[in-house]
């Protein structure tokens, strides 16, 4: 059986509207970049590959701390995996704070959806600054796997097709001794997606920063990028029919951190 490992590369900050529909334009929020270890074999299988070093303290125009080569690696080392020994990485879709350092993964078999590969290459329009064809096309010279919808990679590891955030969104079913869980990628990028809080609540940032939630009458809250919201609804209820609402992980929650999975 597989333990799930969250581990912090990067810390990127952006507008609350960005991590639910409803959120305000005007609340900037820090949240944590991840990359995800699955361990319990000999494979050793890592979902994800986190963001660019900034550039002046920004990677696509947001505040971003640590990322590159050297987050990548001070994060891995935590799980005492380099990225040198991975055989399988998944990659949940292509936006560029989930692919910039692939091409340290250089003896691992990459997982990309076929449907997320064709839209990162020709994107729809609100989404030209998530994709950078610079860190994407260079996997097409790697072991570079398409995969078209449910796929088993190894026995207890499956990919699943999440369309809705964006066209070939995928997360990744895991087989752990207290059940089944969902590493979700950005379909959910909070608990608060998963779970809509049904009164006003407070919610403190990776900053330390408090941030006021409204009440939301929704089964769940939309992140605030998606290329088609019905997708996305379906996706969430898909994703309820592999695991338990509470076993999903969200993609960029604070409270994950330090965390390992059961």
């Amino acid at each position: 059986m597989y333990k799930i490992i969250p581990l912090k590369q990067a810390e990127i900050s952006v507008p609350l509207s960005l991590v639910m529909m409803m959120g305000d334009a005007r609340t900037i929020v820090t949240g944590p970049v991840y990359v995800w270890v699955i361990d319990g074999r000999d494979e050793k299988i890592v979902v994800d590959a986190g963001i660019q070093e900034p550039h002046n303290g920004l990677v696509q125009g947001y505040p971003v701390k640590g990322g590159g080569e050297k987050g990548l690696r001070s994060a891995l080392e935590k799980a005492n995996v380099r990225p040198e020994e991975v055989e399988k990485l998944v990659i949940t879709h292509l936006h560029f704070d989930h692919v910039a350092n692939a091409g340290l993964f250089h003896n691992a078999r990459i997982y990309v959806q076929k449907r997320e590969w064709d839209s990162a290459l020709n994107p729809p329009m609100h989404y030209r600054r998530t994709y950078d064809r610079n860190l994407i096309l260079p996997l097409e010279e790697m072991d570079l796997c398409l995969v078209e919808g449910d796929v088993e990679i190894t026995d207890g590891v499956k990919l699943v097709l999440l369309p809705g955030h964006t066209k070939g969104m995928q997360g990744v079913a895991i087989e752990t001794e207290k059940g089944r869980y969902l590493i979700a990628g950005d379909q959910f990028y909070t608990y608060f997606n998963i779970f809509p809080p049904k009164q006003p609540l407070e919610l403190t940032d990776s900053a330390g920063n408090k941030v006021q939630i409204p009440a939301i009458d929704l089964p769940f809250l939309p992140t605030g990028l998606h290329v088609d919201l019905s997708e996305w609804y379906n996706s969430c209820f898909k994703a309820l029919s592999y695991v338990r609402r509470r076993n999903i992980l969200p993609g960029h929650d604070p409270s994950l951190e330090g965390s390992t999975f059961p």
